[in-house]
């Protein structure tokens, strides 16, 4: 076959695959970057209102949380965009990737079934090491502290059980988002 009916020949798949790894890291450090900074300005203010008495701070403790839930969004899309290229790379070491596999994107809607048997142990997580790496982490611990503060100031807790509730409630939204995600990609999913 021609090589001119290739957008990328072949034995280039890889490298192009290995661009776009690159290009997800560097799309990950940004977003843990507006992660850090919007939190960094809520905490700021959140201090500041604090230190005013403001009538209702609950708002900022509110905006924390979604700041932080909206970037794990963006980072888990990355997450598993990272994976499905990381199959897709060992699917083009072995010659076996046809061009129509090949995406423009690192989590596109059209995805070979069950990519993740192949490099990960689930399809919603590639290990347990991965929860504690910053792009899972940092997100989970803004919403641990912002709704543990929310629990402890809305209602009348001890400050031990305000910490359980904010563990219990982050570990269950973050699962539950992770969740979500995967199904919601489930319905591009090419059959093998």
């Amino acid at each position: 076959m021609s090589a001119d009916l290739h957008d990328v020949r072949p034995d280039q798949y890889a490298m192009v695959i290995r661009e776009m790894i690159r290009h997800e890291n560097d799309v990950t450090n940004h977003r843990v970057m507006w992660l850090l900074i919007g939190q960094g300005f809520i905490a700021n203010a959140f201090v500041s209102a604090r230190k005013e008495g403001a009538l209702n701070d609950t708002l900022l403790l509110l905006a924390g949380i979604l700041i932080a839930l909206s970037a794990f969004l963006m980072l888990y899309k990355s997450y598993q965009a990272r994976g499905y290229l990381e199959y897709l790379g060992q699917q083009a070491r072995r010659g076996t990737l046809p061009e129509a596999d090949l995406p423009l994107t690192g989590w596109p809607g059209r995805r070979v079934e069950e990519w993740w048997r192949e490099v990960w142990a689930s399809p919603w997580l590639g290990k347990a090491a991965d929860l504690l790496e910053p792009w899972m982490f940092l997100p989970w611990l803004f919403v641990f502290m912002w709704a543990s503060v929310l629990f402890k100031t809305q209602a009348p807790l001890g400050m031990a059980m305000a910490l359980v509730l904010g563990a219990v409630a982050s570990s269950s939204v973050f699962a539950a988002l992770s969740l979500l995600l995967v199904r919601s990609r489930g319905s591009g999913v090419r059959r093998t």
